[in-house]
């Protein structure tokens, strides 16, 4: 009886390892090609690494933004454009094509709200120009082969209290949105409509990650995903990450009544 018991109970063990071992590995195939796919996807994608610290107490945010471009353009280019943020200036203009015979603007003061402080490619000094108040060109050392990639990195800062608004609660919220540069569309030339909401850009082009530094008496969302949350000295380090999107919206909240 005993043996017969051990028999039936090691046939059905047998069975469910039939039956258990074939979903098992479909599962780690499936999530194993998912993440295969999305760090692919993630390889053809302009990389945007932000980390943004918000001052209160001067009603500002210091920004350093690195970007790695890639040239999707059709030819090689020596020169990258960006769509300089809502948040470091206030004048709209017209969508026009680039050319030589443009003039430009000198200097790195954007708008008496913002100001870029730096701008390095691969740890160096790049020159740049500011085109209309609206467009931030970028001059490269060299020409940037079709599909190759490059290290850009900017600094700035913003003055954010125009964007404050008193909640019903009594709270203090500084909503963020397009406050970073992004590069500009090309197709045929590049296309300085400075803005980020165009149903003409393609949206699978940007991957973000980005930390926003908050004293410990505010809290922040973000449209991206919450990874990491830490403190640190009286700080919140909040991090996101996000993909396939334009734009990466912040709000800044006091938690204080």
């Amino acid at each position: 009886m005993k043996y017969l018991l051990k028999k039936i109970l090691l046939r059905a063990f047998l069975l469910l390892l039939i039956l258990v071992i074939p979903i098992v590995t479909f599962i780690f195939i499936e999530d194993n090609a998912q993440i295969t796919w999305s760090i692919n996807n993630i390889k053809e994608m302009n990389k945007y690494t932000i980390i943004a610290e918000f001052l209160p107490e001067k009603e500002e945010i210091i920004v350093t933004e690195k970007i790695k471009y890639i040239n999707k353009t059709s030819k090689n280019t020596d020169k990258v454009f960006f769509y300089i943020s809502d948040i470091l200036n206030s004048k709209g203009s017209l969508c026009q094509e680039i050319n030589d015979e443009l003039a430009f603007k000198e200097g790195g003061v954007l708008h008496e709200s913002g100001e870029i402080e730096s701008i390095k490619i691969k740890n160096k000094k790049a020159d740049f120009k500011i085109i209309d108040n609206d467009i931030l060109m970028i001059n490269l050392d060299k020409k940037l082969e079709k599909s190759d990639k490059i290290d850009i990195e900017i600094k700035y800062k913003a003055t954010v209290s125009y964007l404050s608004n008193v909640t019903n609660e009594g709270t203090v919220r500084y909503m963020l949105k397009n406050w970073y540069p992004v590069v500009a569309k090309y197709n045929n030339g590049w296309q300085l409509k400075p803005t980020y909401c165009s149903s003409s850009l393609s949206k699978n082009i940007n991957y973000f990650l980005v930390e926003i530094i908050v004293p410990e008496e505010f809290e922040v969302e973000a449209s991206g995903r919450l990874i990491e949350k830490t403190k640190k000295k009286r700080k919140f380090y909040y991090k996101f990450q996000d993909q396939g999107t334009l734009s990466f919206n912040v709000n800044i909240i006091s938690t204080k009544y």
